[in-house]
């Protein structure tokens, strides 16, 4: 009996760190395997189970930062497109991460969300240099309480590389780059947070947004985009389908990794995907074809692709 009440709480507690109704089968999932063991009269298994994955849970979020808590804000008023996490450790100084991520390339104009998800303690999100005479001017947070879904959001309307820290725990800090270039074609149109040459070095995260120009966003009428990948030898490295509803695609490119991989998005039904791309190398041109594959479900009367070329530095 005090098992089956420890696996209550466990779940409820795995359940209010992810905050996401969209994760729901995987804590059944992990139920499941635990009450099998119990069933059996194997309670080391039971235990065993439970710590797995509470160490899954923890390691998924601290390495992705934006994978299991991503979707916080399903249930508020969000108009950002993309999510930092402060996360679970962040005021320690030895944490690998603090903000994560620490560093991000976005179009001008783009809203982004910082979530304290560092639930036992207060955070702050100050614009500039810590100490500097710009500090705070730009942007404040203010104290970030230690509850959950606790967030902040600012438009950044300007061109430039914006430094930013937290008053309480001055070790930690971050910096956002912003651009205004951007290709157009005949049916949409691609912002580029990176610039259309790509400096991955300096900046190995490049947010990308495709927004049709030719279909009306109405935040209703879901809309899906075919999205894929080339070389300049037009060899296909990546082909996907993005779904939205009735919004562009926020779409991350991220530079290095092994494996090519794409989650998202960061807010359950809105907000930036990201894509782990292992085919990025650096002084290559790529190529992007963006299709406007359905609207309202329903296919175009015509093909809506555009070709676009970026090139990596």
């Amino acid at each position: 009996m005090e098992l089956l009440i420890c696996l209550c709480k466990f779940s409820a507690i795995i359940l209010v760190y992810i905050n996401s109704v969209q994760y729901f089968e995987y804590i059944m999932i992990i139920v499941s395997l635990v009450l099998l063991p119990i069933m059996q009269n194997n309670i080391k298994a039971a235990f065993l189970m439970m710590a797995t994955a509470a160490v899954f849970f923890t390691t998924y979020n601290n390495v992705f930062g934006q994978g299991l808590t991503a979707g916080m804000s399903t249930l508020q008023n969000i108009e950002a497109k993309y999510a930092v996490s402060i996360v679970p450790g962040a005021s320690q100084k030895d944490s690998l991460y603090h903000y994560y991520p620490p560093l991000i390339s976005i179009p001008t104009g783009t809203t982004i969300a910082w979530y304290n998800n560092d639930y036992e303690q207060p955070h702050t999100v100050t614009s500039g240099a810590i100490g500097s005479a710009d500090s705070g001017k730009m942007f404040n947070s203010g104290i970030m309480p230690s509850t959950a879904n606790s967030f902040f959001q600012y438009t950044f309307t300007k061109d430039g590389d914006f430094v930013y820290h937290c008053e309480i725990h001055p070790w930690r800090v971050g910096m956002v780059s912003t651009s205004s270039s951007f290709e157009q074609g005949h049916f949409s149109k691609i912002s580029y947070g990176g610039g259309v040459s790509w400096d991955v070095i300096k900046n190995p995260r490049s947010l990308i947004n495709i927004e049709p120009i030719t279909v009306q966003l109405d935040r209703v009428t879901p809309i899906a985009y075919n999205i894929t990948v080339t070389n300049e030898n037009n060899t296909m490295l990546f082909s996907k389908i993005y779904n939205t509803i009735g919004e562009s695609l926020p779409l991350e490119l991220i530079f290095g990794g092994n494996q090519t991989i794409s989650y998202g998005p960061d807010f359950s039904s809105t907000g930036a995907y990201h894509l782990n791309a292992a085919f990025l190398k650096k002084d290559r041109t790529f190529k992007i074809l963006v299709e406007i594959a359905s609207i309202n479900y329903q296919k175009p009367e015509s093909q809506m692709i555009d070709e676009f070329i970026f090139k990596t530095m």
